[in-house]
């Protein structure tokens, strides 16, 4: 079904299927990779850029009491996904908010280390009854 053969020459036309081969690619499948090549490239850089920007509000956010322990940690964390993806790329455009994410992160958990033992020392635990 869905097969021919062609009146002039003998050849078959139409739709073959075969079990045991595996379907050919065609053209279109080469052309669009390299289309989707070029655009994982920019989504990368992308998503770099937007960790950037994320661990400097992280990094900012660092600084307040109790959870800023986890801001910076995770400040630290973004900032040095998106400066490794940066440079991997060598992409100049990003790398200076991935590093300010990055040393704010550290002077957020830097702060509130000084907070911790500034709060043992003075006896003043927020939560101990």
């Amino acid at each position: 079904m869905g097969v021919a053969n062609c009146s002039h020459c003998g050849a078959t036309v139409g739709t073959l299927f075969s079990e045991t081969s595996a379907p050919a690619a065609g053209v279109k499948g080469k052309r669009r990779s390299g289309f989707n090549d070029h655009a994982d490239y920019y989504d990368r850089i992308e998503k770099a850029k937007e960790w950037a920007n994320k661990a400097v509000i992280l990094g900012l956010t660092g600084f307040f009491p109790f959870i800023g322990f986890f801001m910076g940690v995770a400040a630290i964390v973004l900032g040095l996904m998106a400066l490794r993806t940066l440079k991997a790329e060598n992409v100049e455009d990003g790398r200076g908010s991935a590093t300010a994410g990055l040393i704010i992160g550290v002077l957020a958990l830097i702060s509130q280390g000084c907070y911790v033992v500034y709060l043992i020392k003075s006896g003043n635990l927020p939560f101990a009854g």
